[in-house]
């Protein structure tokens, strides 16, 4: 059937799985990633959802393909909310289901009963995890956010398939209204104010990431990752310009590939 992911604008394989407590103070469980050089520690008030259990090796998997294991072995709590109270989601504007953040070695979430939201949530939020253990420094914003969003909508899609599922990611509305220009879109350093305006940003940020993914290869956008993530990192076109050869038309033609008419793939952010 036709399953539209829309997430609020407000905001390496499975090698293992164990019980290690449970009973009225709640459960944990832990699942290894990457040969066991990844452990990632599920705990919950109450039961974990199978769904957690079922979708996480997946959203982990998208995300390992396209930044790599942690340097050195590392350790990934997932934390489990109870849903907020109803007046609070009223309130907030936004489905508990496909809320999540990232902090240091944890993420906090709201599972809900969608698996396809819930490995867009997780895809998203693992990314950011792996990106922080192989690049303490960050990437830029763009870049951060863009490539997460790539990975969440591959963990997504998995989860579609193997549940023979279609996911549609609709673009947010009244996009054109708020787009960002190239040069807005790579110098942001913080979220923008408004929910039309930031979802328009991660559409964006997306479409950049998938357009150098596509342009470099999957090897070299991790070097270009590398190199934006860096401390003092070069500007953005710098290290295209030098080690690519890209050149103005290049750049322009990225320009292009953040406007809706040449990028039919939307999304909103976390």
């Amino acid at each position: 059937m036709s399953h539209p992911l829309r997430i609020s604008a407000i905001m390496l394989f499975w090698t293992g799985l164990a019980l290690l407590t449970g009973g009225a103070q709640g459960a944990t469980i832990r699942q290894d990633f990457a040969d066991g050089r990844i452990v990632c520690v599920i705990s919950s008030s109450g039961e974990v959802p199978e769904i957690v259990s079922a979708v996480l090796p997946i959203a982990m998997k998208a995300a390992l393909e396209r930044i790599g294991p942690p340097p050195d072995p590392a350790q990934l709590s997932i934390r489990l909310l109870d849903p907020p109270p109803f007046y609070k989601r009223a309130k907030a504007l936004f489905q508990a289901e496909a809320f999540a953040t990232q902090t240091g070695d944890e993420i906090a979430l709201h599972p809900g009963k969608d698996p396809l939201k819930l490995a867009f949530r997780l895809g998203h939020e693992v990314t950011h995890w792996l990106a922080y253990k192989r690049h303490p420094a960050r990437p830029p914003l763009w870049l951060d956010e863009g490539l997460a969003q790539m990975v969440a909508s591959e963990a997504a899609e998995t989860c579609a398939r193997t549940r023979q599922q279609d996911l549609e990611r609709p673009r947010p509305p009244k996009l054109e209204g708020h787009l960002l220009a190239l040069d807005e879109l790579v110098g942001m350093r913080s979220y923008p104010p408004s929910a039309a305006r930031s979802a328009a940003f991660y559409w964006q940020a997306e479409a950049l990431v998938r357009a150098l993914h596509a342009r470099l290869g999957t090897a070299e956008f991790a070097v270009y990752l590398g190199l934006l993530s860096a401390p003092g990192a070069p500007d953005w076109q710098a290290p295209l310009r030098e080690r690519w050869y890209f050149s103005d038309w290049d750049v322009n033609w990225l320009a292009e590939q953040i406007r809706p008419q040449t990028e039919t793939r939307g999304g909103d952010p976390h």
